[in-house]
């Protein structure tokens, strides 16, 4: 409707525009015309005048209002209509040149041609006047070309409103199939068209959105099925311990019962802690960045908490980056956590400068992950068949958690090959400014 609307008033200004322009061509035609009629008397009545056949009244057949004047302004022949009127006060011509000029002898204007003619009895002046042309000359014309203008923006805006419909019909048709397509089935596509147009575009645009949807639906569900999963375990686990104990309360070892349960609260608040971690990483939540010596914060991590295997740290000295002292202090702990509970006698803490990064370097000595599994790892609630049965404290959301926050840093967490054990490398961008 808009864009109809805009056509109609242009196309409306257009036609205005023309009308006026067809309007001031007639005008000028209908003077041109008038000019060659009023000159064609004049040179009948001089044709008169150097024959000696002037007669007063002058009867032509030609229109125009006719006056003829000797040199002392004296009226010597006229037509009927000005036969008994005074001379005419209009300029008089020199030599043999026409005059045209516009006079108002009373209250009319009128369009005048004057000609000095040399007869019989001295020269002559002839006046061949005409009622000046008014704004409209043909004013069944200007009617007629006056409808045109209503008629030709009726004509745009029908045009323009089919040919919009017309054009918009595919943006429909992508509502419409956007409309069907809901939560149920976000596998389904929106037809592409066969022209590779601007509609073409928007059509790959708004399936890879539904990529995009759908990889996050999917994730949204297996994040549930997962967490689900997960939780099972850790509260069937009390709900046990707790029921064995309300059955038999004399013959439970409370101490023992409680140790248990107090691992599987652990591990609840575990996957908690992971979650709220994990969900204001993907609110995008700001942290403040400071300069952060890597060397530093491994020694305190490794320090700050006792794990089944201590960790030994070798740190080159001034490895410093501009990071969020807790998201990288929380990769560390992930790392250590996890190495603690894979090693089977030693872990190693390496920090060292790498060209333009910083590398930390996180070793333990346990059994080597498969090739294939490396990349597995760092997926959401992954825990490999031999983690699982080896340790049952770990959430499957550490690493996944570790390497979003050095993604997020401008850097890397990956698996490096190790024959000796397990080795995992964090890789952040090196602060070379010196601390102001």
């Amino acid at each position: 409707m808009r864009v109809t609307v805009i056509a109609m008033v242009v196309t409306g200004f257009l036609a205005m525009l023309g009308y006026g322009g067809l309007l001031a061509f007639i005008r000028i035609q209908a003077g041109i015309q008038l000019d060659n009629q009023l000159t064609f008397t004049a040179r009948q009545v001089a044709t008169l005048v150097r024959a000696g056949h002037l007669e007063n009244p002058i009867v032509l057949g030609n229109p125009g209002l006719i006056q003829v004047q000797n040199d002392r302004r004296q009226v010597v022949a006229a037509s009927r209509s000005l036969v008994g009127l005074s001379a005419l006060r209009a300029k008089a011509p020199t030599g043999d040149a026409r005059l045209f000029e516009r006079v108002c002898p009373g209250n009319r204007c009128f369009r005048a041609v004057s000609m000095r003619v040399a007869g019989p009895d001295g020269p002559l002046t002839v006046y061949v006047l005409a009622p000046e042309l008014g704004l409209f000359p043909r004013p069944g014309l200007a009617v007629f070309l006056a409808l045109g203008i209503p008629f030709s923006i009726g004509v745009t805006g029908v045009w323009r409103w089919w040919l919009a419909a017309r054009r918009l019909r595919p943006v429909e048709l992508i509502r419409a199939e956007l409309d069907e397509i809901n939560a149920a089935d976000l596998h389904r596509r929106v037809s592409v068209p066969p022209r590779r147009d601007e509609f073409f575009s928007l059509v790959e645009a708004v399936n890879a959105t539904l990529d995009r949807l759908e990889a996050a639906v999917e994730q949204q569900r297996r994040l549930v099925s997962d967490v689900s999963h997960d939780l099972r375990s850790p509260i069937a686990g009390l709900r046990a311990e707790l029921e064995a104990a309300l059955i038999d309360p004399e013959g439970t070892d409370l101490r023992s019962a409680l140790t248990r349960t107090l691992k599987n609260t652990e591990r609840l608040q575990n996957i908690v802690t992971e979650l709220l971690v994990l969900a204001r990483r993907e609110a995008g939540l700001p942290g403040r960045t400071e300069r952060v010596d890597l060397g530093e914060l491994a020694e305190r991590e490794v320090a700050r908490r006792p794990r089944r295997i201590s960790a030994k740290v070798a740190a080159e000295p001034g490895v410093i980056a501009r990071v969020n002292d807790v998201d990288v202090g929380r990769v560390l702990t992930n790392l250590l956590d996890n190495a603690a509970r894979h090693a089977d006698s030693e872990v190693i803490v390496t920090v060292r400068r790498d060209r333009d990064v910083a590398v930390v370097e996180v070793f333990n000595d346990g059994e080597a992950i498969a090739p294939e599994d490396r990349e597995r790892i760092f997926e959401r609630f992954i825990r490999l068949p031999a983690s699982r049965k080896r340790d049952s404290g770990g959430t499957g959301l550490g690493l996944a958690i570790s390497r979003d926050i050095a993604d997020a840093y401008g850097g890397s967490l990956e698996l490096a090959d190790d024959d000796l054990g397990t080795r995992f490398v964090l890789t952040l961008p090196l602060l070379e400014e010196p601390e102001a």
